[in-house]
């Protein structure tokens, strides 16, 4: 049987001449970018694309070696929760005590970020133990079951990807304990034995077996049913057991830098405190050449794909074919042209090295120590901070930075865990031995910072809570003498010419957070500002404090005595302009200071009336609602369209499933 000829022309540039060009020099006796092969042999492609460019030896590798789908290997397709805003979260919204004793919210992977070998499972999905099902999910009919796809595999250690990115198949570690989603496939291996499924992540993210599966594909939509016919080499052996390191070592280092990062469930301190020196500057620049490199991970892939090239037997021009940019170059093409998507949360980011995000994570991480979120000893002694898992192990409940109980969830007053409790953990997610710990706690007084337990910061220089001045005890614990310089440098990052100002504006902190507690389409910061019209006078609330009375305890120790001590003030002021009489500097200067104290005072009022109003609706918060929804009620107060959108939502009608949705029925407010 002849050859078939194919001309491979794939940057879609100037095709009609160049095709013409290439058949005039194959006329000639040949031709770059020429490839011939008789058709029968691309049958041995699943599928039969026409995979023209590789050559008969390396087709030949779907008949010679076993199937992914074979050998005690699987890979599954995931469900959809049916209703995302409502089942899903990501998992800093749900409080603690909830993940642990109600079983009601699992880790849910769905895709993601192009992040190979490791990326954190940020979303939870709501789940009925009893029924084996999403929560209140009953199927649709004729469409989905009640009954998810893959049960079986559920909750199984295994291996993940997102189904669709342009930049590349990436596989990542999916921990014990998780549900996987419709844009999250999975691969499990029969024995859920570690050292198996490193060697497959390890494989599975090599450059042959990418390339692998685009022959079947033609485009980068790394769907359950090209991964399961594609071939898989044996991996035992000297080889095997080499690629089970060099994954290892791969995923260790991206969850070790993921340690710096707050969101994260590896979280342990900013990235300017893992390093030493005097300016932030200096240890920006050291974070960026010694711990962010890349180099590592590289020099790690790069052995992985020379292990996977030994273990498939290819080499040589099979070889070079497989690594010439062009290969991915053309997938790439296809994909776009077929209209594939980026997954779910492919744009971004799981770490930034600029100098003004990084400062502003160091704030955030202020302000978390303040409200007790973080532990401030483990920035003070890293030691403190407990090691990671295995890879493969269930999610900690709390991130390894945060301030803890003995029962290892978040600490509570004088409850906080003793450093005798904390040197005895084995790793984030087991507690000391029974028994082994003679003081478990310490009395808050014990604790280097004053925790405000109420949840509530305010900006007002003349309070005890002034956010501004307890963000500074923090950074004073941290830098000691140092601390006004580090203040300053951190100004100039932010582009600010003071805290109180970055603070302030909603447009800079406020704005950053929710950017940084956004995830998968869901926006969820923790830390709520909630501001005077004029901006005069705010306060700030963290969210995992919300209690049914903290808007009466905000109006009653912090607004009405503030508006009690600026009346006096105005009094005062008011006295001086009598005293002045009509005319004069001083007569002005007073007529000044009195105009002045009313527009604070209308301001805060307004303030004060918003608040109230607020307060009045006697609505609790459920943190099972998530953010936006508790959000919602102060949507007068906030400087966020989304909470005013979602309370406009909730009176319409919508979100009926809701906690605050019922009770605004049960008040006929809606």
């Amino acid at each position: 049987m002849s050859d078939t000829i194919f001309f491979r022309l794939l940057d879609g540039v100037n095709r009609p001449s160049r095709l013409f060009n290439a058949i005039e020099e194959l006329r000639g006796g040949g031709a770059a970018d020429t490839y011939s092969a008789e058709l029968p042999s691309l049958r041995q492609v699943p599928g039969s694309p026409f995979a023209y460019w590789m050559s008969e030896k390396v087709r030949l590798k779907f008949i010679e070696l076993p199937a992914f789908e074979s050998a005690g290997r699987t890979a599954k397709r995931g469900p959809s929760s049916g209703d995302d805003f409502r089942r899903v979260r990501v998992w800093w919204e749900v409080a603690a005590d909830e993940k642990v004793t109600d079983d009601r919210w699992v880790p849910f992977s769905k895709g993601g970020a192009y992040s190979p070998y490791y990326a954190d499972v940020h979303l939870l999905v709501a789940w009925d133990k009893s029924r084996r099902t999403f929560l209140d999910f009953y199927g649709r009919p004729g469409r989905m079951t009640e009954r998810p796809e893959a049960l079986d595999y559920f909750f199984r250690p295994g291996l993940t990807w997102p189904r669709s990115t342009v930049k590349g198949l990436n596989v990542r570690i999916l921990p014990k304990g998780c549900i996987f989603a419709d844009k999250g496939p999975s691969a499990f291996e029969k024995m859920d034995n570690p050292t198996h499924l490193l060697k497959l992540i390890g494989l599975m993210n090599s450059r042959v077996f990418e390339t692998l599966v685009l022959l079947q594909t033609g485009s980068r939509a790394w769907e359950v049913g090209f991964v399961q016919q594609t071939p898989v080499p044996s991996l035992s052996g000297q080889l095997g057991e080499r690629l089970a390191a060099c994954a290892l070592q791969a995923t260790d280092f991206k969850r070790n830098t993921d340690r710096g990062h707050e969101i994260s469930h590896a979280f342990a301190v900013p990235v300017l405190l893992w390093v030493e020196g005097p300016t932030l500057q200096e240890r920006l620049v050291r974070w960026q050449t010694e711990f962010f490199s890349g180099e590592q991970l590289a020099e790690c892939q790069q052995e992985i794909d020379d292990i996977a090239f030994q273990l498939y037997g290819i080499e040589g021009e099979d070889r070079r074919a497989i690594e010439e940019p062009d290969v991915e170059d053309g997938a790439t093409v296809t994909a776009q042209e077929n209209g594939a998507s980026e997954s779910e949360g492919a744009n971004e980011e799981t770490m930034v090295l600029d100098g003004s995000t990084l400062a502003a994570d160091l704030l955030s991480y202020a302000i978390g120590c303040v409200f007790g979120r973080w532990d401030a000893r483990i920035a003070l002694d890293p030691a403190l901070a407990p090691k990671l898992a295995e890879p493969f192990a269930p999610l900690p409940v709390s991130s390894p930075g945060m301030l803890v109980g003995p029962d290892g969830l978040p600490a509570k007053r004088d409850g906080i865990a003793s450093e005798e409790w904390m040197r005895a953990r084995p790793d984030a997610i087991t507690p000391p031995p029974e028994g082994s710990v003679e003081n478990p706690t310490i009395p808050d007084s014990e604790y280097p910072l004053a925790v405000d337990w109420d949840g509530i910061l305010v900006d007002d220089p003349d309070h005890d809570d002034d956010i501004l001045r307890r963000v500074r005890e923090v950074l004073d614990l941290l830098w000691g003498e140092r601390a006004d310089a580090i203040e300053g440098e951190a100004c100039e990052l932010l582009g600010v010419k003071e805290l109180r100002t970055y603070f302030r504006n909603p447009r800079k902190f406020f704005d950053f957070h929710i950017k940084r507690y956004s995830k998968s389409r869901r926006k969820a910061p923790i830390y709520w500002l909630l501001q005077s019209p004029k901006r005069n006078y705010g306060l700030w609330l963290y969210y995992h404090r919300l209690d049914p009375d903290i808007l009466f305890k905000a109006l009653k120790n912090y607004v009405e005595p503030k508006v009690r001590l600026e009346e006096s003030r105005l009094e005062e002021y008011e006295a001086r302009r009598r005293s002045a009489g009509t005319a004069g500097r001083e007569a002005k200067q007073a007529e000044t200071a009195v105009d002045k104290q009313e527009e604070l005072l209308t301001d805060l009022r307004e303030f004060r009336d918003r608040l109230d109003r607020a307060a009045k609706l006697h609505l609790r918060p459920d943190l099972n609602d998530g953010v936006v929804l508790n959000i919602a009620p102060l949507h007068e107060l906030v400087p966020w369209k989304e909470a005013k959108s979602k309370w406009n939502d909730l009176l319409s009608g919508k979100y009926e499933w809701s906690s605050i949705g019922k009770q605004l029925r049960e008040k006929g407010i809606v």
